[in-house]
């Protein structure tokens, strides 16, 4: 569990390795902390010149630390997909963690936590920007376009699972996954599900998990805010695609340190990432 163990000791906290001892705390500490610490640096990187670097690390920091404490609630409010055996907690969780990974953003860019909102849906993202003048915008996410467009090649859109999820899902047969279970995968925050396995309320549950897991490294998009403003600057045809564009750059990030947690794993939950959406959809099993 080797992210698990760097965020913890960068708040001073040592956790325990064992999945029995993994608690709801220690996944609070773990959101909170590392929302905290990478939107604090975040904040220090988009630091206007007249700012003060201890005030603006400090905001960031606390910032990020509710947001992070948003997000772990919308990962609980996901496991009651599993619990209570009902789709409509998606749409409870992804309202909540929309919010929480929206005040992460500010954080890291150096921004009021009230000063801009964001809704996901696959590739579609909208905006709310609240500072000034109260405006709408809608941005595709190229990564995740292409995900979607990859996906969709020879499998089937589940629409209905879709709408009662928020989150876009394929089906197809014959799933080759990263582990031994492969009846759902989640690329990016696009899911590929079994076609037998569409009713299972702890599969989908825990690729949704996945899909915040993408969302949680979106802090690494704020830390090319100035020069995305150069480039928008000095260039009109950079600017006509930012207007269009959200760049979704987290996925190398977040799958480089999935393949971290592979090395020298005991078992297929050996995986901060898989540990932690196994234990929100209550489907961990050492294997």
């Amino acid at each position: 569990m080797k992210i698990k163990i760097l965020i913890l000791i960068t708040i001073f906290i040592l956790p325990y390795k064992s999945f029995s001892q993994d608690t709801k705390t220690e996944m609070a500490l773990y959101n909170i902390g590392i929302n905290s610490v990478f939107s604090g640096i975040g904040a220090l990187i988009n630091k206007k010149p007249n700012e003060k670097w201890h005030k603006v690390l400090l905001k960031g920091m606390g910032q990020g630390a509710f947001g992070g404490y948003i997000i772990y609630e919308s990962k609980n409010l996901i496991g009651n997909i599993s619990s209570k055996k009902s789709w409509q907690y998606s749409w409870y969780g992804k309202l909540v963690n929309s919010a929480g990974t929206s005040i992460v953003e500010n954080a890291s860019s150096n921004r009021n936590f009230w000063d801009q909102w964001h809704l996901n849906i696959g590739f579609n993202r909208i905006e709310f920007h609240t500072k000034d003048k109260f405006r709408i915008k809608y941005k595709i996410m190229p990564v995740s376009l292409y995900l979607t467009i990859s996906t969709a090649i020879g499998n089937k859109f589940e629409f209905e699972r879709t709408l009662q999820t928020g989150e876009i899902i394929f089906s197809g047969s014959n799933l080759s996954g990263n582990g031994i279970d492969a009846r759902g995968i989640a690329r990016g925050n696009i899911l590929l599900i079994d076609q037998r396995s569409l009713n299972q309320y702890d599969l989908i549950s825990h690729e949704i998990i996945h899909i915040y897991q993408y969302y949680d490294y979106n802090f690494v998009n704020t830390y090319f805010n100035k020069p995305i403003d150069r480039w928008n600057n000095n260039s009109k045809t950079f600017k006509f695609l930012n207007d269009i564009f959200y760049w979704d750059l987290q996925g190398p990030i977040l799958r480089g340190l999935y393949l971290y947690e592979n090395l020298n794993r005991n078992c297929y939950y050996d995986n901060f990432f898989e540990n932690e959406a196994g234990f929100y959809s209550n489907t961990i099993r050492c294997y």
